[in-house]
């Protein structure tokens, strides 16, 4: 058996990009309970939060995969970025009022949510660079991101109800300053030579199917984001299960995800990105109208099947299938991608605070069977448009 992806500069990148993972999953899956119980607000104000820290992540990315695709250095800027994760992490183990949390969130968070894209345009233009394949090695190092969520989350709601959420984010913080070391010490310097003759050339703007495809991710997150933040105050408060069962479910979710992603790939390769994409949002329909109905454990586990398989195809091929849309412009792709994301994220997030302030928490979750339905429909609108200009192609081509 070969070991490649976890051995030269492949392996550097599969550790960064797991290690970042997991600094994030000791503060993003369990927000939503710090600022409630941590902090004592109501479920509604959860969306002032994240649609602050969505915007500002959405600003500062698009101008940091900015300079990246003019040339800065992308390990000076993934540098910066991991700084400020770490600082945030540091903040948000001594804060105690809910304005605190806010202006940590809009300003330091939001630098350290630019990582994400950073990283995804690296390990872009390192594929590239060493002739592998994109969508492969996309899969591959997101696979490391869903390896660390297995224990992720179910070790951050475990440190939460052990020790705290004081310990929880001091945790996150040192896996934070590891990454930033380890970038310092073990990443070449990224910056991409402008050649004098070509410095004046115009660059093509997005492709219309990249707003499209962009929306159709936005609305396919927003589900997703929707169920990460009810499903533990659903688990706990509703149903009365113990805390550290909604990170088993999220680690569950993860051990699922990592074999769909690495064969993703090669799905993708045999029957199309497009159609492998909604074969994942039909997988996700089912697994939103089962969270209805369940009221067991047993219930719960057996859906994570459904929830594995949907985000496993949805982030495995995603960021590819951007990047292949506008491959002159990776790093405001892979912005623009973490971008439409984060505005999922916020648009989740803040439905599902007033649904559930107003509904309950279970009721909340069908947001998320409303956007995936939506997402399904922009993917199928958009794959019907390219088999039809494809028809008019060939009847247009003149006989050879």
């Amino acid at each position: 058996m070969k070991f490649e992806l976890f051995r030269g500069d492949s392996g550097v990148y599969f550790w960064l990009n797991g290690l970042a993972a997991m600094a994030f999953s000791f503060i993003l899956p369990v927000m939503s309970l710090f600022l409630i119980e941590g902090l004592g607000i109501e479920p509604m104000y959860i969306g002032l939060y994240t649609v602050g820290t969505a915007i500002a992540t959405i600003l500062i990315s698009q101008v940091l995969g900015r300079l990246a695709d003019r040339g800065i250095d992308s390990k000076t800027l993934l540098l910066i970025s991991v700084g400020f994760l770490c600082l945030a992490a540091l903040c948000f183990s001594q804060l105690t009022q809910f304005w605190q949390a806010v202006i940590v969130g809009w300003c330091f968070m939001a630098f350290g949510a630019s990582s994400i894209p950073l990283l995804l345009a690296m390990i872009r233009r390192f594929a590239e660079r060493s002739g592998k394949d994109s969508t492969k090695l996309n899969s591959q190092m997101r696979s490391s991101v869903s390896l660390v969520w297995i224990a992720g989350p179910a070790l951050a709601f475990a440190s939460v109800g052990t020790f705290g959420f004081r310990a929880n984010f001091l945790l996150a913080a040192s896996i934070a300053l590891l990454v930033l070391v380890m970038v310092w010490r073990l990443l070449p310097s990224a910056s991409k030579a402008v050649k004098p003759e070509t410095s004046h050339e115009i660059v093509p703007p997005f492709p219309y199917k990249v707003w499209f495809l962009g929306v159709g991710i936005l609305f396919a997150n927003m589900a997703n984001s929707t169920y990460i933040n009810a499903m533990p105050l659903f688990i706990t408060k509703e149903l009365n299960l113990p805390v550290s069962y909604p990170g088993i479910f999220m680690g569950l979710t993860a051990a699922l995800e990592i074999p769909v992603m690495l064969l993703s790939a090669a799905w993708s390769h045999r029957f199309g990105k497009m159609k492998m994409m909604m074969v994942g949002f039909i997988i996700a329909i089912f697994f939103y109208t089962g969270i209805q109905y369940a009221s067991t454990v047993e219930w719960l586990l057996a859906l994570q099947l459904f929830n594995g398989l949907f985000y496993g195809i949805f982030v495995g091929l995603g960021i590819t299938l951007l990047q292949d849309s506008a491959p002159k412009r990776v790093g405001q792709v892979s912005a623009f991608y973490t971008n439409a994301m984060s505005v999922g994220t916020m648009c989740g997030t803040s439905l599902m605070g007033f649904v559930a302030q107003q509904y309950g928490f279970r009721n909340a979750i069908y947001i998320s069977l409303a956007a995936i339905v939506i997402s399904l429909g922009i993917f199928l609108a958009v794959h019907l448009n390219e088999s039809k200009q494809g028809k008019v192609s060939e009847l247009q081509s003149p006989p050879v």
